[in-house]
C-alpha cells in the first residue's frame, strides 16, 4: 500500500526530530545529498546577493524590508507573527505592506505575475496565507509573486508605504532586507541539526548568528530549546494563544466567542470534537485546542484529522468531514477555514474556527521601531 503525502511527511518528520537507530541510519544515508544541497545553496546565495538589480539597491535605501522566516521546513507560526508585527507597526504610525510568494496557490507558479490579494481573493489562486493576512489586516496591501524581489519592486513603485514585511523569504537572497526575524517552534526546535534531506534545516544553525531576532513559539509553558542557548541574547518567547472562536451556522450566520471560558462552555456540549488541520505543524493546533479544556472537569473526545500542509480542499473533502462529524462538531484553523469557506459549501455539522494570536515581545518591537526610525 502506498503512503499518502501526509503519512510520508509524518514519517520523515519523525526521522528528523526523534532520535533512534533508524533516524541515525537515515541521516547517514542521505548525508551526501545534504552536502550537495549546502553547496548549491551557497552558490545561489553568492550569486543572488551580488547580482541584485540596481533598481533593488536604490529602493532598499528608502524602503526597509523586515523578513520573517525560518531556517527549517514546516510550520513555525510565521504568519501570525507577521500579522501581529504589522498591527504593532500601524499603532506606531507606520504604513506597512506585506509581500509573499503565495505558496500553495496557482499564482506562485507564474514567474512574471505580481498579484494584489484581498480579503475575498481565491485562496486556490493566491494561497491561503496571503488571503488570511488580507482578512486579518484591513487596508494593508498584500502582494504576492513567485519572486519576492518582484513583489518588493511593485510595492516600492506603486504603493504608498514606508516598510515592507516579507512573509517567509529568509533564503530568498535577491530580496534586500534591513531586519531579519527567525521563527522557531519550541517543541520541534532544530531537529537533528542537519540540512535537507538528512534533517529539516534549510540553512546551517550558524545562520542564526546573522539574524536580528529569534522568536520561539509554543503553547502553554515552555522554554527556549537547548540548541538555541548560544543565541539567548537575541531569543524571546511568544506564546500561541486563542484570540477568539467563530461558529459558522448552516445559514452562514457567524457567532463569536471571545474568551476561553465562553469557548470551553460552548464546546463541552459536544461528545466529540473533530480537529482538522492542513498546516505545517498540526500537532501545535491540536495541543492548543486541548488546552481549552485545561480547567474543565469534562471535555469532549478529541479526534485528530491532519492533512498535508497547504492541502487543497475539495467539495468532496468537505462532504466527507461533514458526514463524519454530523451531529457533532468540527474545529479548524483559520488557514484551513479560508480554503473550506471558499468552496461555498454549507456544513451541516457544527463548524468552528479557532483564531490564533501571537504577540511579539515589546522588546523586539521597540528595537525594530528604533531601527526603522533611524532609516
Amino acid at each position: 500500500m502506498s503512503l499518502s503525502k501526509r503519512q510520508a511527511e509524518r514519517l520523515i518528520t519523525g526521522l528528523w526530530y526523534h532520535k533512534s537507530s533508524l533516524s541515525f541510519l537515515f541521516s547517514i544515508l542521505f548525508f551526501p545529498l545534504s552536502i550537495l544541497y549546502w553547496l548549491i545553496t551557497c552558490c545561489l546565495r553568492f550569486l543572488h546577493e551580488r547580482i541584485r538589480p540596481s533598481s533593488l539597491l536604490l529602493k532598499e535605501q528608502s524602503l526597509p524590508v523586515i523578513v520573517v522566516g525560518n531556517i527549517s521546513v514546516g510550520g513555525t507560526g510565521k504568519t501570525p507573527i507577521i500579522i501581529n508585527l504589522a498591527k504593532q507597526l500601524i499603532e506606531a504610525g507606520f504604513q506597512p505592506a506585506i509581500i509573499s510568494r503565495g505558496y500553495g496557490g496557482i499564482a506562485s507558479a507564474s514567474k512574471n505575475s505580481v498579484t494584489p490579494v484581498f480579503s475575498d481573493s481565491d485562496p486556490g489562486y493566491c494561497g491561503e496565507e496571503p488571503v488570511l493576512i488580507a482578512q486579518s489586516l484591513k487596508n494593508v496591501p498584500v502582494i504576492i509573486a513567485a519572486s519576492r524581489a518582484s513583489a518588493y519592486l511593485h510595492v516600492a513603485n506603486t504603493l504608498d508605504c514606508d516598510v515592507v514585511l516579507s512573509d517567509d523569504g529568509l533564503q530568498h537572497y535577491q530580496l534586500p532586507r534591513s531586519i531579519e526575524i527567525a521563527v522557531i517552534d519550541s517543541k520541534q526546535g532544530l531537529g537533528n541539526g542537519l540540512l535537507i534531506p538528512s534533517g529539516p534545516l534549510r540553512e546551517r544553525v550558524s545562520r542564526l548568528k546573522q539574524v536580528d531576532h529569534i522568536v520561539v513559539t509554543g503553547s502553554g509553558h515552555f522554554g527556549i530549546p537547548e540548541q538555541l542557548h548560544q543565541f539567548s541574547t537575541k531569543s524571546s518567547k511568544v506564546i500561541t494563544c486563542i484570540d477568539a472562536m467563530r461558529e459558522i451556522e448552516p445559514s452562514g450566520h457567524t457567532l463569536s466567542y471571545s474568551s476561553i471560558d465562553e469557548i470551553c462552555e460552548r464546546l463541552i456540549n459536544f461528545s466529540t470534537l473533530h480537529m482538522v488541520a492542513g498546516i505545517g505543524n498540526p500537532d501545535k493546533f491540536f495541543t492548543t485546542v486541548g488546552n481549552i479544556f485545561f480547567a474543565s472537569k469534562t471535555m469532549p473526545e478529541l479526534l485528530r484529522r491532519a492533512y498535508s500542509d497547504h492541502h487543497r480542499y475539495t467539495v468532496k473533502d468537505a462532504q466527507a468531514l461533514d458526514a463524519i462529524a454530523r451531529d457533532e462538531a468540527i474545529i479548524v484553523t483559520a488557514k484551513d477555514a479560508v480554503k473550506l469557506q471558499a468552496l461555498d459549501y454549507s456544513f451541516q455539522a457544527n463548524f468552528f474556527i479557532i483564531d490564533i494570536e501571537m504577540v511579539l515581545d515589546t522588546v523586539i518591537t521597540k528595537a525594530i521601531i528604533n531601527r526603522l526610525n533611524q532609516k
